[in-house]
């Protein structure tokens, strides 16, 4: 990697880390982004992967400091996350990932009028509607975001803030340690299969840490509020970039 691809890695990590921490969409971001620099799809997907750890540990502790976790349902979504990801994972070595981005593209577009239809959805904490439905999509999610990630994340906050009644900070929040979990437990599947390019792959992974630090920081000054204006444009953007691009 010469100087000008370790700057360029770098300045990846640093917006994906931001938007992951924000929108848990930074995936859209970094994956054609290290496409455009040369990377196979499965490495890329891989590689930005074992850069998502860095974001977790530090978007983690600064939720965790805030008292944005509810730690009621970690356990729950950590098990339904870990047995979507070693599904999703071992699904990244068999098949072209790209065959399911358009799917993701329609559901985002699809899902977004509840978040206008509802406009204290997400910005007021509500009762649960139901904890085996948010377990069982979430399950579903984590498959997805196994062998794919780009786009999972709003779909995360969609099942969380209307089957747990989570507000957005606390969805970012609590999604943390299962997203963590599905990101170490893939990445040590892409180990396996040699899938992984540890040269790009420590360099987004400090990029990532630093962003998902600030990102985690200015959402979390900002408030609900604005996460939730900010999820509608991302997944506006999203739902484009994944059907026509």
């Amino acid at each position: 990697m010469d100087f000008t691809q370790f700057v360029l890695v770098l300045l990846i990590g640093l917006v994906t880390g931001f938007f992951d921490s924000v929108v848990s969409a930074g995936g859209l971001i970094s994956v054609p982004a290290l496409v455009f620099l040369g990377l196979p799809p499965q490495v890329v997907i891989a590689t930005d992967r074992f850069g998502t750890i860095g974001q977790s540990i530090t978007a983690f502790f600064e939720f965790r400091k805030a008292k944005k976790i509810v730690w009621k349902y970690v356990l729950m979504l950590s098990i339904a996350g870990l047995a979507g990801s070693l599904v999703g994972a071992n699904i990244l070595v068999n098949v072209d990932p790209g065959v399911v981005q358009k799917v993701i593209g329609i559901l985002l577009i699809v899902l977004l009028p509840m978040v206008f239809f509802k406009p204290t959805i997400g910005v007021q904490h509500a009762e649960a509607r139901s904890k085996v439905l948010a377990a069982v999509m979430f399950f579903f999610i984590m498959v997805l975001g196994g062998f794919f990630g780009p786009g999972t994340g709003p779909l995360i906050f969609y099942t969380l803030t209307y089957f747990l009644g989570l507000t957005m900070l606390e969805v970012l929040a609590t999604s943390i340690i299962p997203w963590f979990i599905l990101s170490v437990s893939s990445v040590a599947i892409f180990a396996f299969h040699g899938i992984v390019d540890y040269k790009v792959g420590i360099v987004l992974f400090v990029g990532m840490a630093i962003g998902g630090y600030v990102g985690a920081r200015l959402a979390l000054q900002k408030g609900e509020v604005w996460v939730k204006r900010l999820f509608v444009l991302f997944v506006i953007a999203a739902s484009i970039k994944l059907l026509f691009f």
